[in-house]
């Protein structure tokens, strides 16, 4: 045996979400990555090939129902929160969770949802939802937001 102590490492602390733990598309993510949005929605969800995706679209006003609040939005972000919010039921059940998470994201505006939530509009299990996209690998973006991460 060898009389030199080991150093200790520590194993770092991840954050286990739950069903409460809010979920969003990071377009950070898509930045960073080699991957191109547009090119992932075209090619891997039910895009409509007459749905034309122009990036530099102009702001549209949007009235949230709830509040009466009116924020603006880029018209790309417009165009596919209206798009995905008018996919048939079915749809989630045609493709994989991890792409219908992202439309039922894109569909809220991105903004965050609970896991609960999101089970809840694919007819899933909110452990299906947080064992897929609960653990360190970011799927399309997908990312858990914690209290102390805002």
């Amino acid at each position: 045996m060898t009389k030199r102590p080991r150093p200790q490492v520590k194993a770092p602390v991840l954050k286990r979400p739950t069903e409460d733990t809010l979920f969003y598309i990071d377009y950070d993510w898509w930045e960073r990555s080699n991957l191109d949005l547009k090119t992932y929605l075209y090619s891997r969800l039910d895009i409509d090939e007459d749905l034309q995706l122009e990036a530099d679209m102009e702001k549209v006003d949007l009235v949230d129902a709830m509040t009466g609040e009116v924020r603006q939005v880029d018209g790309f972000q417009y165009v596919l929160q209206t798009y995905f919010s008018q996919l048939p039921q079915d749809f989630a059940t045609r493709t994989s969770l991890v792409d219908a998470v992202f439309c039922v994201l894109l569909a809220n505006a991105n903004q965050p949802m609970a896991a609960r939530d999101i089970a809840a509009r694919l007819q899933r299990t909110p452990d299906v939802i947080l064992r897929t996209l609960g653990g360190p690998h970011v799927y399309q973006g997908i990312r858990p937001m914690f209290e102390n991460d805002a």
